[in-house]
């Protein structure tokens, strides 16, 4: 019998997990998961971890009822070591984990509550609406929008009108109007100060300002779950709009990748605004190499380079030296060699100092580099440490070059392309404006995680290859960036999508008409 762990996500940003729930994500067995977690969360999962989405959503049938999720949750405790339910927000906050406890409890399962951060807290905060504040708000009210008892439901609704303080409705997007009519009509003012904050902490996030007799007009159309606020807190939206928003706030790219690192393409993409979906996800293990890399590097007796590309396979080398025993003063001599930005990065985080950093694998390019820092390339030893399987051109390049090249495959790379159904999901709403292909391998692992893309959907390649690439694996005809490389992907995609409106603006003030 394993434990059970009733896990919070928080209110929808990736970031606001806790490290407990973090940790306990990357050990899980099995994880099942609501409809609102983010698909990069369940990317820390282990590649061996099951995955179960009992999630409900908008136009799909519901395949499982809360009882017989409770009953999933009993069996597979009873069979795996670690299973995690990951719930939106805090588990104990209108997430029903009470129930799934008490079902644990009854069934002699042990299991952990970790807390989350609930959307009546972190969506507000992103919002700019305090909860209380002095001289003006000193209580708070929680409430669903979908409280279905009947007697319960028209004391609290009365009490919550004549109480004053703060009201965070939950669970609102359908009922906006029915919300804010039955508080008017059971006694609050209509001119009471609201707000409703939709797809709170997203990329995409929306906050209507207004009064409880206009709000729901002001809001229109929605796309994505919402909570209403009652009262003057609601006042301080406009001041305290602390939210940087970028030109490609409302966009959703999918940025293909091919390796286990975070792209530094759709970490930019973010900043920007856009929401970004990371697709496959790309897992490193140890590769057949990776136990020669302390023989290779004290072959190479203080003289030559070692080039790194990836920052898996540095991760990989400095492991390899640790268990031998060494470390980076086995490198002393020879001069270090980065390849990507995330090799770079991966080699700061090792405290290893570089020689020689390129953003390019052109084996032309690094072929240049490399002779006007090292001089002559003619029998300098080179040792190649890679993190894939595929067979290295620029290997080729560096020994026509007249080095004399050593190959390591320290890690492997595997395919994980669990969320595959997540993204088809946004294809089908065309709420996906964009795809993003930063080399050909990141487009071959696009195809081989089981994704196929309609012809009308925009994709960027990084240059003419990928494109060639991507033509020859079906996916819709890509455009190529004037200037090559990774800013010029950036460019072309930002002045593409910046060129056509949002379809809902990110926020409506009571002030605007």
């Amino acid at each position: 019998m394993g434990t059970a762990y009733l896990v919070g996500a928080g209110p929808g940003d990736p970031k606001l997990i806790t490290r407990r729930g973090e940790e306990l994500l990357r050990r899980a067995d099995v994880v099942l998961h609501d409809a609102l977690v983010d698909q990069e969360l369940l990317a820390l999962a282990s590649p061996h971890a099951e995955i179960i989405d009992v999630g409900r959503r908008a136009g799909e049938t519901r395949w499982l009822t809360q009882e017989r999720i409770n009953r999933l949750l009993v069996q597979l405790a009873r069979r795996h070591r670690v299973v995690v339910r990951l719930k939106g927000g805090d588990p104990l906050v209108f997430g029903r984990g009470g129930e799934e406890a008490l079902a644990l409890k009854q069934a002699g399962i042990p299991f952990e509550i970790v807390p989350g951060v609930t959307a009546g807290v972190g969506a507000l905060a992103y919002a700019g609406i305090p909860l209380t504040h002095r001289g003006v708000a000193a209580t708070v009210a929680f409430v669903t929008a979908h409280d279905r008892v009947e007697s319960v439901d028209k004391e609290l609704w009365r009490h919550l009108a004549e109480l004053g303080g703060t009201v965070v409705v939950y669970m609102g997007a359908g009922r906006i109007r029915e919300v804010t009519d039955r508080l008017v009509r059971l006694g609050r003012s209509a001119d009471t100060p609201a707000a409703v904050v939709e797809s709170g902490t997203l990329p995409r996030q929306r906050v209507v300002l207004g009064t409880l007799g206009d709000v729901a007009d002001r809001s229109g159309e929605r796309s994505g779950p919402a909570l209403i606020v009652v009262g003057e807190v609601a006042r301080f939206g406009e001041q305290i709009d602390w939210l940087q928003r970028g030109p490609l706030v409302g966009r959703s790219v999918l940025v293909a990748r091919a390796r286990p690192q975070r792209s530094w393409i759709a970490g930019r993409l973010r900043e920007l605004g856009a929401s970004v979906v990371e697709f496959p996800t790309i897992r490193a293990h140890a590769g057949p190499d990776a136990d020669a890399v302390p023989e290779a590097v004290a072959r190479q007796g203080g003289r030559g380079a070692v080039v790194f590309t990836g920052a898996a396979a540095v991760a990989a080398s400095t492991r390899a030296l640790r268990r031998g025993g060494l470390d980076a003063r086995a490198l002393a001599g020879l001069q270090l060699v980065a390849i990507g930005r995330e090799t770079i990065a991966a080699l700061r985080r090792a405290g290893l100092r570089r020689d020689v950093a390129l953003r390019s694998y052109l084996p032309i390019r690094v072929t240049a580099v490399l002779t006007r820092a090292l001089g002559p390339l003619d029998g300098l030893p080179v040792l190649l440490v890679r993190d894939g399987e595929e067979p290295s051109a620029l290997a080729a390049g560096l020994t026509a070059a007249g080095a004399r090249v050593a190959q390591l495959q320290v890690a492997n790379r595997t395919i994980d392309g669990r969320g595959c159904r997540h993204i088809e999901r946004l294809i089908a709403a065309r709420q996906l404006d964009a795809v993003v292909l930063p080399s050909s391998s990141a487009a071959e692992a696009l195809v081989s995680g089981g994704l196929s893309l309609p012809s009308g959907l925009r994709v960027f390649a990084i240059g003419p290859a990928t494109a060639a690439t991507a033509a020859r694996l079906g996916l819709p005809t890509a455009r190529v960036p004037q200037s090559s490389g990774a800013d010029g992907l950036i460019a072309d995609v930002l002045g593409v999508l910046t060129t056509t409106a949002v379809v809902a603006p990110p926020r409506a003030s009571a002030s605007s008409d």
